[in-house]
């Protein structure tokens, strides 16, 4: 007797090229560099994690975030909103948070806490994980890793958590996806400090095994089409013979995938149809030449060491555990998180906090603070117009409510002090913006450091921060910065570079390249203009650190030194 089978859950899908042929290959570990607008975490990885959560029900799947904070406002909505536009639905087919319904499957093994999960009927849990927290990931086996983002998650965390991928051999090694990975990202930057480790993936894939699995795919696909058609049209005996391929192929297809590692670049163009002309224009303009063929076009960034502005200033500048272990694990993954002061690892409460400004259309705060030997530039603070001044002053004291030692000190440009007779300068509206708000007494102070500052030239700028970053003098601190906490200072004081002018003596001088502050709109400005750098100059070239700086006496130190 003809056997009969439903297509009432079988579709047709658009998909861009590269998309179907992602599918068609679905390898053991799948590394994507995308550009933007590429569905990298709503299509892509949405996709395949249905795909690994059905091939392994009862397994532990790890996501794996930069930091909580990311995960819970950045990559979780929009993957929940893929998996909403592909048929999942919130109660129906997963929980998140809580402990599922007791008619569902279980996982081989029951988590201590539901908190952080998301749970699907199958009984396969998902645990949404971040480096900044290694707690949050620690103590258990998974069969499968995900990432979004790669760019931003630190290698040397993260290969702590490969060998967690192991355990329950026998229960899932039927599957293709058993102890795999898959992690998307756009081109990263090492000029940004970003972490480029995914491109070492490419010499993992055999080329010729991806391109057997993609031609047994399209003939898989092929088999699938023609049986919904067939099926439609009530013609079971050919249904029946094309049963029998389909089983064949699956076999072989399955062959071709096994242990297979599959690194793929793609640009933006590749939804070029969806995205249309304009697309491409607009962020031509906004993102600016260099930002748009790393970002949209996913080519590699290339700044030379003789470009930047500050070319001391290396990978030891930077770390990214300043957070409070567990601080913010306590916020489930629907609540929202309440950002403060008291999740930083390195700020002293008893110290004050010394801000550095840069005023004008973007204004651009940086905060830090002096521990020993060490500086640390802990927390920053921006406005784009319309916004202003004062709605940057009220994000500063939202963040710092309560904060025990309520004295500020404030260094920023000499032209935050024009017009001070008049009290209509920024260093004035600065302060009452700290000390007032809403017509209420904040309770802080604010010390204007910067009455009297002197003009700071740029050739003087570049010498004295190539001797900061350089530690080329021992009685100044060794500058530290927090890299997720201060993202687009990083950004700013990487993406700098140089230019020159000629006096009128014919003398070259070195300067500052601020045509980004011209050039560039949005996020984009506040990432890679020279605005945050400025803030970060006026908070560092204090007049008495230039009088060290510029003592003769010069002590060579380390210029290698490893922080906290």
């Amino acid at each position: 007797m003809p056997t009969k089978i439903s297509t009432k859950n079988a579709r047709f899908e658009f998909a861009s090229y590269p998309k179907m042929g992602l599918d068609l290959v679905s390898p053991k570990n799948l590394l994507v560099i995308a550009g933007r607008a590429t569905g990298k975490t709503a299509d892509i990885l949405a996709e395949r994690s249905m795909k690994v959560i059905r091939d392994m029900p009862g397994a532990y799947i790890a996501w794996v975030a930069a930091t909580y904070e990311d995960a819970h406002r950045n990559i979780l909505p929009v993957l929940l909103e893929g998996w909403t536009r592909k048929g999942w639905m919130e109660g129906r087919d997963y929980v998140v948070d809580i402990k599922p319904p007791d008619s569902w499957k279980k996982a081989y093994k029951r988590p201590l806490t539901y908190k952080h999960t998301i749970c699907f009927t199958n009984g396969t849990i998902m645990i949404i994980g971040s480096l900044d927290q290694p707690s949050s990931l620690a103590g258990n086996s998974y069969q499968h890793i995900f990432g979004d983002e790669a760019k931003h998650l630190d290698f040397s965390k993260l290969k702590k958590l490969m060998p967690a991928i192991r355990g329950e051999y026998v229960r899932f090694c039927h599957s293709i996806y058993y102890r795999g990975v898959s992690f998307t990202t756009d081109m990263p930057d090492i000029l940004d400090k970003e972490h480029d480790w995914i491109l070492n993936w490419e010499k993992e894939m055999d080329q010729e095994r991806c391109e057997l699995a993609l031609q047994v795919g399209l003939v898989l696909n092929g088999i699938k089409r023609d049986i919904k058609k067939e099926s439609e049209r009530g013609n079971n005996t050919a249904v029946n013979k094309l049963l029998g391929s389909l089983k064949r192929w699956t076999i072989d297809w399955t062959r071709a995938r096994k242990d297979l590692t599959l690194f793929y670049t793609t640009s933006s163009y590749t939804n070029a149809r969806v995205l249309s002309v304009d697309y491409f224009k607009d962020s031509l303009v906004a993102l600016g030449p260099t930002e748009f063929m790393k970002s949209v076009v996913s080519l590699k960034p290339i700044l030379n060491k003789g470009e930047s502005f500050y070319p001391t200033l290396g990978e030891h500048h930077f770390f990214n555990n300043g957070i409070v272990d567990g601080y913010y694990e306590k916020f489930s993954l629907k609540e929202e998180i309440k950002y403060s002061w008291k999740a930083l690892k390195f700020l002293d409460k008893n110290l004050p906090l010394e801000i550095g400004l840069d005023f004008g259309n973007q204004c651009s705060m940086v905060i830090g603070q002096r521990r020993g030997n060490y500086y640390y530039v802990l927390k920053e603070f921006y406005s784009l117009a319309p916004d202003d001044l004062e709605d940057m002053c009220k994000d500063f004291l939202a963040f710092f409510a309560g904060f025990p030692t309520q004295v500020i000190r404030a260094y920023y440009d000499r032209s935050g002090n024009q017009n001070r007779a008049t009290k209509r300068d920024y260093a004035t509206w600065l302060s009452e913006s700290l000390t007032k708000a809403d017509n209420h007494i904040t309770g802080w102070r604010v010390e204007l450091m910067s009455r009297g500052q002197a003009t700071i030239g740029q050739d003087a700028e570049y010498l004295f921060m190539k001797r900061l970053y350089g530690g080329y003098n021992s009685k100044m601190p060794k500058i530290l910065i927090d890299k997720l906490m201060c993202p687009y200072f990083a950004t700013s004081i990487q993406a700098t570079r140089t230019s020159s002018r000629k006096d009128k003596n014919g003398v070259s001088h070195i300067t500052k390249d601020k045509s980004s502050e011209k050039t560039l709109k949005g996020i984009a400005l506040v990432k890679y203009s020279t605005n945050f750098s400025d803030a970060g100059k006026y908070l560092f070239m204090r007049k008495e650190w230039q009088r060290i700086m510029n003592d003769k006496e010069i002590v060579l130190a380390d210029p290698d030194f490893v922080g906290n």
